[in-house]
């Protein structure tokens, strides 16, 4: 009978330490000596994001640069490139109609709220950019081809 009991709790013990996709990021900030509750706020954006199968860096590159691309092609696709060239306030304005409904989608999706993402975009400039900014730019080249 001990034996059972204590097989049930290494697996317990085993299930509870199972890497999660973003444990790397978790460290990254700890590393970087981020605030203690904001290390909480972010596991919860992390935990969020494994939830979805998602890394953090993932998110981050299609919330800022995928979607605008995304963006700018449908207004493309739409009004006809001469429109977007000319880049005037009609433009803008139908970008950032776009920007806001394609985003709030996708955080949706992630489930996360508008202030998590707003946490999420200033640890990664403040703490990560450092660190991935090279993986970042080097994903930026390739979407640009």
């Amino acid at each position: 009978m001990k034996v059972y009991f204590l097989l049930i709790g290494i697996s317990l013990f085993s299930c509870s330490n199972r890497q999660q996709l973003n444990d790397g990021i978790h460290a990254d900030l700890i590393e970087t000596g981020l605030a203690k509750d904001s290390i909480q706020k972010m596991d919860i954006v992390l935990d969020k994001l494994n939830k979805k199968n998602t890394t953090f860096l993932d998110y981050y590159f299609h919330n800022y640069y995928e979607l605008d691309k995304e963006v700018g092609n449908e207004i493309k696709k739409v009004k006809g490139e001469e429109f977007v060239y000319n880049a005037n306030e009609e433009y803008q304005e139908l970008f950032t109609k776009l920007m806001i409904e394609k985003g709030n989608q996708y955080l949706k999706s992630l489930d996360l709220t508008e202030d998590e993402e707003r946490l999420a975009l200033e640890v990664y400039i403040l703490h990560l950019k450092q660190k991935y900014g090279s993986v970042i730019d080097e994903r930026l080249k390739n979407l640009n081809k």
